[in-house]
């Protein structure tokens, strides 16, 4: 795959991918959408590496699951999305036709109190989803299909 130099530095190809980016990774392939994965982007000093690129759409994907009890999975949900939003911000700031979508699965969560715990701290997500089937919703929006 292609890309321009302005969007990547390198490709962190040695990073393992989990299982849920391997289910990404299927559905964008049944899309058929040209992506690149772990790939850096310099943002001043730092380098910051998204789960997913898809050059033709300017989107970056991070995803992120936990299995843990309620409880547990709240906290982390919220530590992590501010952690990705931070990411997207600073993606935003140097590349700012960039378009952000994250991906937050948490099964022992009620959708309503994850999406509330979330959502209010990923004001730079252009674009949220909770499951697969929203996720995969959301991508074909984005595709008008």
């Amino acid at each position: 795959m292609k890309m321009s130099a302005k969007w990547m530095s390198k490709v962190h190809a040695r990073a393992p991918m989990t299982w849920q980016e391997e289910e990404v990774k299927e559905l964008l392939e049944v899309l058929h959408m040209n992506y690149a994965v772990h790939v850096t982007f310099q943002v001043g000093t730092r380098l910051m590496v998204p789960d997913f690129f898809l050059p033709k759409l300017d989107l970056v994907i991070e995803c992120w699951r936990s299995d843990s009890r309620r409880g547990v999975a709240l906290g982390w949900a919220e530590r992590n999305a501010l952690y990705v939003n931070l990411k997207f911000r600073r993606l935003k700031a140097v590349h700012p036709k960039m378009r952000c979508l994250g991906l937050a699965e948490f099964p022992q969560v009620d959708l309503e109190s994850l999406r509330q715990v979330v959502g209010d701290v990923m004001p730079d997500a252009d674009f949220m989803a909770y499951s697969m089937e929203e996720f995969e919703s959301a991508m074909k929006s984005l595709l008008g299909v």
